[in-house]
């Protein structure tokens, strides 16, 4: 197999976003005073989904008007394609926070930091993580530390913004090397993604970027939408062919688990 398709892969993803910024336009009007506001990357954006509205974002905006609005509520998604932590922080906050000040109520959501690892996972050192070098590790820990870091700002400012009483929903990452057809569980890049997630003794990463995000979570009284153990168990289901994305069935997973965030 050869190991980068996955992520050559995303190339192609892309040339979808230009078919969408048409269909997501609309999602910016101000019509009712209420609002979900989604920041994120390419998941959050809805790739992999066969039509917008089978991507999550849309459908948990549609649960969201029948429970908490009960009624209709405007949909602000600001994800993009691609886009890091920073990213995020850097081209996402300030709209977020215009947004947040203008809905009330509103619901938040962010999602990211596959971008994050991405660049990492592909690289040609990341292999010898997996041997304990422990300068790979101390990259990898770096790595990790400073999207903590980034993530951290922005949930900051967003809870600031929002105040105690404003839903806030944060999405931890799953890992879609673990489908057959892009390498399974058995690939070493697979298994490296599996203790970056969610930590391992060995190689020596004690909190993975999911770990951070539930403690930031928690830090900032979001609710999870925690997705790992679903796609762990179910990958070739849930990952779309492109082998980064989820595909209907797979949107339709993390909807589910945006919706069990949200029950009481």
């Amino acid at each position: 197999m050869n190991v980068s398709r996955p992520f050559t892969r995303i190339a192609i993803g892309a040339v979808a976003l230009c078919a969408s910024l048409v269909l997501v336009e609309s999602s910016f009007a101000h019509d009712t005073g209420r609002g979900y506001i989604a920041m994120g990357d390419s998941i959050d954006f809805g790739l992999g989904a066969s039509s917008p509205d089978k991507a999550y974002v849309p459908q948990f905006h549609t649960h969201l008007e029948s429970t908490f609005f009960q009624g209709k509520a405007d949909l602000h998604n600001l994800a993009v394609p691609g886009a890091t932590a920073r990213d995020i922080k850097q081209g996402q906050l300030t709209q977020a926070l215009t947004e947040t000040i203008i809905h009330n109520p509103r619901v938040i959501s962010w999602g990211g930091g596959g971008n994050d690892l991405l660049n990492f996972i592909a690289s040609p050192q990341a292999a010898t993580c997996m041997k304990g070098n422990p300068s790979c590790l101390a990259r990898l820990n770096a790595l990790l530390n400073e999207f903590e870091q980034t993530a951290d700002h922005t949930l900051r400012d967003l809870r600031e913004a929002a105040g105690p009483g404003t839903p806030m929903y944060v999405r931890t990452q799953y890992n879609p090397l673990l489908k057959a057809a892009c390498g399974g569980p058995t690939l070493p890049l697979a298994q490296l993604a599996n203790a970056v997630l969610e930590g391992s003794p060995s190689p020596r990463l004690d909190r993975g970027m999911n770990d951070r995000i539930r403690e930031l979570a928690h830090k900032y009284d979001a609710k999870v939408i925690d997705i790992f153990l679903p796609f762990y168990l179910n990958a070739d289901a849930l990952v779309a062919a492109d082998c980064v994305h989820p595909n209907d069935v797979g949107h339709a997973v993390i909807r589910d688990a945006a919706i069990f965030a949200y029950a009481p």
